[in-house]
């Protein structure tokens, strides 16, 4: 089944930071994800210091954070 057809699913949609000084550059506008889907935007760097988002990864979300801490014992 495509993310665009109706189905019982909750979708939510992730809109991806947009360039501040050009906005004619190619860039993703959102995606439409799933409530267990998360995204990773890919960044794409141009001669003259401007950054766009001009692609992305949909990844599930973690069952768990991770903990980082170090136990003190």
């Amino acid at each position: 089944m495509g993310r665009n057809e109706h189905s019982e699913r909750k979708w939510r949609t992730a809109y991806a930071p947009q360039p501040k000084d050009n906005p004619k550059l190619p860039s993703v506008i959102s995606v439409e994800l799933e409530e267990d889907e998360d995204v990773e935007w890919t960044w794409t760097h141009t001669s003259d210091g401007e950054s766009v988002v001009t692609g992305y990864t949909i990844i599930k979300k973690a069952e768990e954070p991770i903990e980082l801490a170090e136990s003190g014992e």
